[in-house]
């Protein structure tokens, strides 16, 4: 059954020197489980891990160990964590753990003590004897480019690689090529010293010279040489080249949608002409002077233009006369906003009927009727009026009739609406009217009374 891990800082020594203070060990089940990679980087160590046969392999100088990937070994995000008297066994060191202060000490002479006696690592014999010093480790030099080589580069990589020795002390490390000290330029992985010229090496021999210690005190010196006939070519006899009037050209802005102006610099030789022109604008933008050497195109971009990539080009004239066009690697997203649209008329809800040419009347007007001062008069008013009694002696007018003359009312014939010729209008001769007179009122004489009007 796996149990969960939890993870700590532990610092870890070798023979009393820190190799790595804060390496991040895994504790499980109340044990240490050291990283194995990264020990194995800090003793210059190599560690490898075969997948099909889930093995964990480690090579320290002449030392090969295996740690097979099951049990208590754990794999985390592809990184194996062993416990420590695995981790100890497999790279040759005695080890030690130091609860309190979350130290392990890995000791390499308690190792190589007990692999020459015999007996257990940190112990002596049973005969009382102390043991023998250890013997200096088996240290393989791997030099690049090896001794009197003959290479064609210029900037050759230049390492030396110190197998069976611990990670190197880089503030122990001197590098010399060609009597230069370029230490500050090196550089150190594990056991091995790397340098690459920052300038190129002239033709010819060259030597190097490499000075350390490893993290055991031990002396690390290596000299050698190499050929190199990498050569420049010569430039050509003559003038100088003439340099190209145009430096560079750029826009001023980052143009995003709804971006409707921007500027196109242009930076050179004076003298230079032309205008600048964009995908989907109908219009050319001219360069004016900006400053001494550079110039600069005002671009406007109108309403109504949608074009998502669209390139800038500039059509320059040179000092000397040319004529070339340069397009910008980029591309434009020109989105303006739409046209206003006009104001549409608006639409009549109904349809004039079409005019018909009014007819010509075949009868004429009635004659209008007379009018009365009163009312319409009856038989009964043109009879002889009766004399009244004498017991009523009101006055009584007889109603007197007005007839007016009579008006002419002109007959005019309407002429449609053609391009006939019209018909001329008579004219009638108004007839004058009489002038109105009104009788003296006068009183009715008395009647006489019956009898009287008998004897007569």
């Amino acid at each position: 059954m796996l149990t969960a891990l939890t993870f700590a800082a532990y610092t870890i020594t070798l023979d009393g020197r820190v190799v790595l203070p804060r390496a991040r060990a895994a504790v499980s089940s109340g044990h240490v489980l050291l990283p194995v990679r990264a020990l194995g980087d800090a003793l210059g160590a190599d560690v490898g891990y075969d997948g099909r046969a889930r093995t964990i392999t480690v090579q320290r100088g002449a030392h090969v160990a295996t740690i097979p990937a099951s049990g208590a070994v754990r794999i985390v995000n592809g990184k194996a964590y062993a416990p420590l008297r695995a981790v100890a066994t497999a790279f040759g060191l005695g080890v030690g753990y130091q609860a309190r202060t979350r130290t392990v000490a890995l000791d390499d002479r308690a190792a190589q003590t007990a692999s020459s006696t015999g007996g257990v690592a940190g112990h002596a014999r049973t005969n009382g004897q102390p043991p023998s010093a250890p013997p200096a480790p088996a240290i393989t030099v791997t030099l690049q480019p090896s001794a009197n080589a003959e290479l064609h580069e210029g900037y050759p990589a230049i390492s030396a690689r110190f197998a069976g020795a611990a990670s190197i002390d880089p503030r122990s490390l001197h590098v010399v090529v060609d009597g230069n000290d370029v230490t500050a330029q090196a550089a150190v992985i594990g056991d091995q010293v790397l340098y690459t010229p920052r300038t190129a090496l002239s033709p010819g021999t060259h030597s190097v010279s490499v000075t350390a210690q490893d993290a055991r005190g031990t002396p690390l010196a290596q000299q050698w040489s190499f050929v190199d006939t990498f050569q420049f070519a010569a430039a050509p006899p003559g003038p100088a080249p003439t340099p190209f009037p145009l430096s560079a050209i750029w826009i001023d802005r980052w143009v995003y949608p709804g971006i409707n102006a921007f500027d196109v610099y242009v930076e050179g030789a004076p003298g230079i002409t032309g205008f600048v022109g964009v995908d989907g604008v109908g219009s050319y933008f001219p360069l004016t002077v900006y400053t001494a050497n550079a110039y600069v195109a005002h671009v406007f971009v109108p309403n109504g233009v949608n074009q998502p990539y669209a390139r800038v080009a500039a059509r320059l004239t040179l000092p000397n006369g040319d004529t070339q066009t340069f397009v910008l690697p980029q591309r434009l997203t020109l989105v303006t906003p739409p046209l206003a649209a006009p104001n549409p008329q608006p639409t009549p809800a109904y349809h004039a009927a079409p005019r018909v040419p009014l007819a010509v009347p075949t009868t004429p007007p009635p004659r209008p009727r007379p009018r009365f001062e009163g009312p319409t008069p009856t038989p009964a008013a043109t009879a002889p009026i009766a004399t009244p009694s004498p017991a009523h002696s009101p006055l009584r007018v007889p109603l007197r009739l007005r007839t007016p003359s009579p008006t002419v009312v002109p007959t005019t014939t309407p002429t449609p609406r053609s391009t006939a010729t019209p018909t001329p209008r008579p004219t009638a001769t108004p007839t004058p009217r009489p002038v109105r007179t009104h009788a003296p009122l006068r009183r009715p004489s008395p009647t006489p009374a019956p009898q009287e009007r008998g004897a007569a």
